[in-house]
Parts: structure tokens; C-alpha cells; sequence
């Protein structure tokens, strides 16, 4: 038996009101929550393309530098590609939940190539410096052979030889550079296009983002 709260009169135990002034016996009950309207989802956060860029460009700018490693982007750009890719693949670690499509690929390769081609030009001048013995040695077997190519005459052949001489100038430093931002960026713009062409076939743990509410 229970007792009514407001009359004090004895009720069974499962009654739910008071048989006499009809009060309820659960007074602490709560009436179930109304179901709130959802809020439309607002745009997904930005992404931060610059940690796994220079990621990606660290991976490609030293690989493609180092001598006989740097053989590795005869096959494709090897290297250039991979840095591409690695810097996409670790942009959809921040938001595992979020679809990327081909202009994040594009953008994160394409800077991963920039910091890429800072990286290696850092790198070539000590090398270069390192082998400007074997070079001066070379130097006028290299000039024989210039002698011997007609198309390479002019304009041409003075630019090789500044490339191929041993000494590290600020026109041979800007031309390094930007020979290997030209490069690099595009086959590692290829390299994050194709990485998201891979994880979006695959899944990757991906989903589309929210849809925005109308």
C-alpha cells in the first residue's frame, strides 16, 4: 500500500492517481522531454594544410636530393609523387569523418612541392659545394663535349655551364629552385589528386560532410 502525498489516503501500490481527490502518486515524474528541432549543420572547419604539406615536402625535398636515393624519381618522380601523397593522406587524419575532394588534393601537393623545393635547394648547395673538386676536374672534358654539340651554342650553353660549374652563385641557387618548384609542385599536385582518387574509391573512413540545412 502507498499513501496519497496531498490526502493521505491509502492507495494500492501501482495506482498512478489518488482514488479520492485524484492527485497523481509520482509527483516527481516529469512529462517526457519535447523533442528539440535540429539546428542545421554549419559549415566543416577549415583544414591545415601546412603541417602535413611540409610533411610531404621534408619526405619528397630530401629524398629528391640525396645522391643515388634521388635516382628513385627516374621512375615517375617517384619521390614527388610520394610527398604528394603523404601530405593528402595526412590531411584527412585531421578530420577522419570529412570527404576531401580533388582541389584539397591539388592544394596540399602543390604546397608540399614548394616546401619541397626549398628543402631540396638547402640541400644542393652543400652538396654542390662538396663536389666542386670533381667538377673543376671535369670541367674541361665538359667543355669539349659543349664544343662537339652545336644545338647546345649561345644563350644554351651558357647556361649549362653555369649548372654544371662548381661554384654556388645566386643565379645558380634561383635557377635550382625554381627548376625544382616547377617540377615538384606538379607531379606532387598529381600525387594528392591521385591519393584522393584512392581514398575516395576505397572508403578510407571517409563520409560526406553534412548535408546544410535549407
Amino acid at each position: 500500500m502507498i499513501q496519497c502525498n496531498d490526502c493521505g489516503a491509502e492507495l494500492p501500490d501501482d495506482a498512478r492517481y489518488c482514488l479520492n481527490c485524484g492527485a497523481s502518486t509520482r509527483p516527481n515524474a516529469t512529462e517526457p522531454p519535447s523533442e528539440q528541432p535540429l539546428q542545421p549543420a554549419g559549415p566543416p572547419p577549415e583544414l591545415d594544410f601546412v603541417q602535413p604539406a611540409l610533411a610531404g615536402g621534408a619526405f619528397l625535398g630530401v629524398l629528391s636530393s640525396l645522391p643515388l636515393i634521388a635516382a628513385g624519381n627516374c621512375l615517375c618522380c617517384m619521390w614527388v609523387l610520394g610527398g604528394g601523397g603523404l601530405a593528402t593522406f595526412l590531411l584527412t587524419k585531421q578530420q577522419p569523418g570529412r570527404r576531401l575532394n580533388y582541389g584539397d588534393g591539388a592544394f596540399a601537393g602543390v604546397l608540399s612541392g614548394l616546401f619541397g623545393a626549398i628543402i631540396a635547394t638547402i640541400i644542393w648547395i652543400p652538396i654542390k659545394l662538396m663536389s666542386a673538386r670533381f667538377m673543376e676536374s671535369q670541367q674541361e672534358s665538359i667543355e669539349n663535349i659543349l664544343r662537339n654539340m652545336p644545338e647546345l651554342q649561345g644563350q644554351w650553353r651558357d647556361l649549362f655551364m653555369r649548372l654544371m660549374s662548381p661554384e654556388v652563385s645566386g643565379t645558380t641557387v634561383l635557377l635550382t629552385f625554381v627548376s625544382n618548384l616547377i617540377v615538384y609542385s606538379l607531379f606532387a599536385m598529381v600525387g594528392g589528386i591521385l591519393t584522393v582518387a584512392i581514398l575516395n574509391r576505397k572508403g578510407g573512413g571517409l563520409q560526406p560532410p553534412p548535408r546544410q540545412g535549407i
